[in-house]
Order: structure tokens, then C-alpha cells, then sequence
């Protein structure tokens, strides 16, 4: 199906869409509409509580649930600009096997686009060379910075720093 995660690709990738940005917050909304993809926000009804987004690859769209909080909206834009800019055209050359990802609530860490798609997102919304020069103000306070969640934030701090 697909090969093992490309973590330095999907890194990569994010970074080059970063490279304009000197400092927080990355528009990730900014970004993705800048490569022709519409962003809409969405009331997803009774799937409300379970899916966060998903990416209609044939029509160019990202939905957002529009009931979650500002950072959730974020990362979700920049999870499905990331499924957008490494998977399209694996979902565009199998339409019938791969009709829509949803972003759920609660993802399958074990699948490799997932998991790409949130390596992508963290590196997008928080990039290396903008978090390296503040890595050890509190955790809070950069997540307010980046405009990301404290448990994102967290989590890219581990990770970039080894903590």
C-alpha cells in the first residue's frame, strides 16, 4: 500500500511553504488558499464530535469543523494541506480506494499518511528555526505564540529539542 513514514520529506515540504514567515503565527489558512485550494468551515452535524476536516482532492477543498477551538482549526487546515501536498496524487491515481480521509478527533497513529500529515502540520505551524531560538520559554506561552494548542506545542518541543 504505502511505503514507511518520510519524515525529512514531509518536514521539508512544510518548510519550504514556511520560508516567506519570519515569525509566528504561520497562516496555515493564508498558505493553503495560496495553492488553490478553497478552505471552507463547516457545521458537520452529528459527525461534529468525531471529524475535524477532511480534503476533497477533485475539488480542490479542505472542510474544517467550524465548531472547534481557533488552534484545532489551525492544525487541521495545516494536517490536510499536508495530505494535499504529499498524498494528492496517490488519492487522485486510486479514486476508488481513496475517496475522502477524514481528519478524526481521534486518529489512527498508526497509519503512515496520518502520520505524515501531522508531522507535516507541526512543521508547518511551528517550524525548527523559528521554535530553536525560544525553545525554553514556557510551554503556554509559545503555544499562545505559534497559535497551536499546548499539547501540540508540547509535543513539538520533545521532538525538536530531544527533551
Amino acid at each position: 500500500m504505502f511505503s514507511p513514514v518520510r519524515w525529512s520529506e514531509a518536514q521539508r515540504r512544510a518548510d519550504l511553504l514556511t520560508t516567506p514567515y519570519k515569525s509566528p503565527p504561520i497562516p496555515a489558512l493564508e498558505i493553503a488558499e495560496s495553492r488553490g485550494i478553497n478552505v471552507v468551515f463547516a457545521a458537520f452535524n452529528k459527525f461534529e464530535g468525531d471529524v475535524s476536516g477532511f480534503c476533497d482532492f477533485r475539488a480542490a477543498k479542505l472542510f474544517v469543523n467550524n465548531s472547534e477551538r481557533t488552534a484545532r482549526k489551525n492544525f487541521t487546515i495545516a494536517h490536510e494541506l499536508g495530505h494535499w501536498e504529499l498524498h494528492r496524487s496517490l488519492f487522485l491515481d486510486n479514486p476508488d480506494r481513496y475517496t475522502v480521509l477524514p481528519r478524526f478527533t481521534t486518529p489512527d497513529r498508526s497509519d503512515p499518511l496520518e502520520k505524515e500529515a501531522n508531522h507535516f502540520a507541526a512543521n508547518l505551524l511551528v517550524p525548527q528555526r523559528l521554535l530553536l531560538p525560544v525553545i525554553n520559554a514556557p510551554t503556554a506561552q509559545l503555544a499562545h505564540i505559534f497559535g497551536v494548542s499546548r499539547e501540540m506545542m508540547e509535543w513539538r518541543v520533545r521532538n525538536v529539542s530531544g527533551r
